[in-house]
């Protein structure tokens, strides 16, 4: 009986000091897996310092640099706050599942009970879930990746097909977008199938302008890149957000009605709608001093002064087939020969 007793004894004590060294290892686990993830976190929410030689590359290919205390910086810095939180927290809650699974499994192993019909209720319990919030696996998971690639952050003006607008929270399941009308958007990761940022490293602004078919080309050019220029010389603002020289390859499309060119203008990020306003405000006016004009569309009333009644007509039609109609826009009864004698 005493032997007996005495192995008992020495089953339980060995299974109790099993016990703890497992959740001595356990936490010393967590808590150096919780200092790894504080480090990586702080290098995303830091970003990488750039030095001088980094800082001239940049400026000689023409990449903006944000200085201290400005309002580019201030944004840069938010979406790598948030970039870093919400990836701070799925390791976090990873690491706590992954060391919380472990320990339970060593505690009910050790203490007598099978752990391999429990596994297996568990992973028919998982699947059971999976299937019922795949839907939420899919947008936790597309936001992982999404987070992880850097497609966008908090600033960004995106394009997520169903909705376009500046980006001001990027979570792990939905991202949230204003509308240049002010209607916030929540869109679900998961069903995000493209994405198109407007915003990323430069932009382009981009002016198209249709003139006849009688306009000296060459001309109308020459008076784009001068809008251009004069555009830079009035506003400061235009001036430091062009990045290079801008660009008119020749004509893009020959239109029924019109001879269609295209101007570019390479900008700093989320600055082409500023750009493209003030180029078009002065080829408006250049336009105007040069005689360059532009195409009419093919479906424009043209109103006749000449004529005794103001007659409208269609300028699509050809010459001598107008038919004429009074103020209200109804058509004129023709005219009657036998009436005339």
């Amino acid at each position: 009986m005493q032997n007996l007793w005495e192995d008992l004894t020495s089953d339980t004590s060995g299974q109790f000091i099993g016990l703890g060294l497992a959740i001595l290892l356990l936490v010393i686990v967590w808590f150096v897996g919780r200092a790894v993830i504080r480090g990586v976190v702080m290098g995303i929410e830091k970003g990488t310092p750039l030095d001088g030689r980094a800082r001239r590359a940049m400026r000689k290919a023409k990449i903006k640099v944000a200085e201290p205390d400005t309002m580019e910086l201030r944004l840069e810095g938010e979406r790598r706050r948030q970039r870093a939180n919400t990836i701070g927290r799925v390791l976090n809650s990873t690491l706590a599942v992954v060391l919380v699974t472990i320990g339970v499994t060593t505690v009910l192993s050790m203490v007598g009970v099978p752990v391999g019909p429990l596994m297996a209720s568990a992973g028919v319990v998982g699947v059971a879930l999976g299937f019922g919030a795949q839907s939420l696996v899919k947008d936790v998971l597309s936001g992982v990746f999404m987070l992880l690639e850097d497609q966008y952050g908090v600033g960004d003006v995106v394009n997520l097909g169903e909705a376009t607008g500046s980006v001001e929270e990027v979570g792990l399941r939905c991202t949230r977008l204003r509308s240049l009308d002010g209607t916030v958007w929540y869109v679900p990761n998961g069903e995000i199938t493209r994405v198109g940022n407007m915003t990323r490293m430069w932009s382009r602004a981009l002016v198209e302008v249709r003139f006849a078919y009688d306009t000296d080309i060459e001309a109308a050019r020459e008076a784009m890149i001068d809008a251009v220029k004069a555009a830079q010389q009035g506003h400061k603002k235009v001036a430091a957000s062009i990045l290079g020289e801008p660009e008119v390859a020749g004509i893009e499309s020959l239109e029924y009605n019109a001879v269609m060119l295209r101007l570019l203008v390479q900008t700093n990020p989320a600055t082409q709608w500023d750009v493209q306003r003030e180029v078009r405000h002065e080829m408006r006016r250049i336009f105007a001093e040069r005689g360059i004009e532009l195409a009419v569309p093919g479906e424009a009333m043209v109103v006749d002064s000449h004529g005794p009644k103001r007659l409208l007509h269609d300028s699509a039609r050809p010459a001598g087939d107008e038919q004429p109609v009074d103020q209200d826009g109804r058509p004129l009864p023709p005219a009657n020969d036998a009436d005339d004698e």
